[in-house]
């Protein structure tokens, strides 16, 4: 497999533990990938009584919530602490809601399903020393 990274990459990732790659994705697929995401995010808004909470101050909302632990082969939205109101309502347009946006979109979607699977990100996989990367999460 051809390189995809430079030396001097390669060693800032091992460095660092991530990677900034200029251009990797184009301008035009990067719009494609958020307006899908925004698609996805009011396609999938669950009920308030299922939504799961993701919050910065270290209390674990989703730890034991079922929604959460069966989202690997699902595409599920979850939300900032405040976003519904007090009617169970988002306050706004979903993709404004979010936290994130996960966990299967490479598998169930065909728009991530083919950014995950370019020979570009097999390429640094491969040039990271992944032996036999999987996709398990997005």
């Amino acid at each position: 497999m051809p390189r995809y990274l430079s030396d001097a990459q390669v060693a800032a990732f091992r460095r660092d533990g991530f990677l900034v790659v200029p251009d990797f994705v184009s301008e035009e697929h990067c719009l494609a990938l958020r307006e899908r995401a925004m698609q996805l995010a009011e396609q999938h808004v669950p009920s308030p009584e299922q939504a799961t909470i993701f919050t910065a101050d270290g209390k674990p909302l989703h730890a034991g919530d079922d929604y959460f632990l069966s989202s690997g082969e699902a595409i599920r939205c979850f939300f900032e602490k405040d976003a519904f109101d007090s009617d169970g309502r988002l306050r706004g347009d979903a993709h404004l809601c979010l936290n994130k946006l996960g966990h299967a979109m490479h598998d169930l979607d065909p728009i991530f399903d083919s950014f995950s699977r370019t020979p570009q990100l097999a390429a640094v996989a491969h040039d990271i020393g992944m032996v036999e990367p999987l996709l398990l999460q997005s």
